[in-house]
């Protein structure tokens, strides 16, 4: 008896050993991709160029939409879906600080630049001392356009700062007086026209409908600002993520944000 028991048991772990083994296998080869999708103007990107080169190799691609990019993030932890495509570097390493998990990247994006907008001004030269400027408050968008303002030269920054993390006690001079009043970026468009420029994420800027000839300078961009294909550290090197890697590096791709009347001028081939 003592030996029946002794073996059932030993043929228990095998066969949960070769589940997971199975499981994994599974996950490396899968078919069916699930795609999270939180509100981003470069989800197009994915609908139109990304999936059907990915049914073209036999894939399934399901989309699962978010309302937060955190949520997105959550369900990518949990297992909802495999990838997502709307975060950047800055973003990520944020991210994964702060909750202690291992998402990565497997290739940069084209991806949309953050632009100094403005209704009532069709200029940079028609800035005048106390005229007010929106900035988003969420930190990596808010150095993108601290940093922007100082390529324009209307505040200069402390050169010993980190780009990548700039506020308000960074800038060093300020020659106009500016206001600078920061706000969740996605209320910027709808502000617009009761303040004198809004510095805001492009995608934003894009999704609300504001016209570029709105956009008065961009942002020189950062590979750390690129927008990133995200999975966790474990989908990072197999078949379904070197696919998906290829989709976004494809001719196709390129043509598309060169010719696409949509997104010609907007989007910028990734450095990183």
């Amino acid at each position: 008896m003592k030996r029946y028991v002794k073996w059932l048991g030993v043929a228990l772990i095998g066969l949960v050993v070769a589940a997971c083994g199975n499981s994994e296998q599974d996950d490396a080869n899968k078919k069916v991709l699930r795609v999270g999708m939180p509100p981003s103007a470069h989800n197009v990107l994915v609908e139109k160029v990304v999936k059907p080169q990915l049914e073209a190799e036999g894939y399934t691609i399901e989309f699962l939409n978010f309302s937060t990019l955190r949520d997105a993030n959550t369900a990518l932890v949990e297992g909802g879906v495999d990838f997502h495509t709307a975060q950047h570097q800055a973003y990520l390493d944020v991210y994964n600080r702060e909750t202690g998990q291992d998402l990565v990247s497997i290739v940069h994006t084209p991806s949309i630049p953050a632009f100094i907008y403005s209704i009532k001004q069709d200029s940079l030269d028609n800035i005048q001392s106390g005229e007010s400027v929106l900035i988003p408050n969420d930190p990596s968008n808010m150095a993108r356009s601290y940093a922007l303002l100082d390529k324009i030269g209307w505040i200069k920054v402390d050169p010993n700062a980190d780009i990548a993390t700039l506020t308000q006690k960074d800038i060093i001079e300020n020659p106009k007086n500016l206001q600078f009043k920061e706000v969740d970026s996605a209320l910027i468009p709808r502000l617009l026209d009761e303040i004198d420029y809004g510095v805001m994420p492009g995608g934003v800027a894009l999704l609300a409908g504001i016209g570029s000839e709105h956009a008065l300078a961009h942002e020189t961009f950062l590979p750390s600002l690129e927008l990133l294909v995200t999975v966790k550290a474990k989908d990072a090197n197999t078949a379904w993520a070197k696919d998906v890697k290829k989709a976004f590096q494809s001719d196709e791709m390129r043509q598309f944000i060169e010719n696409d009347p949509e997104s010609k001028g907007w989007f910028i081939w990734p450095e990183g």
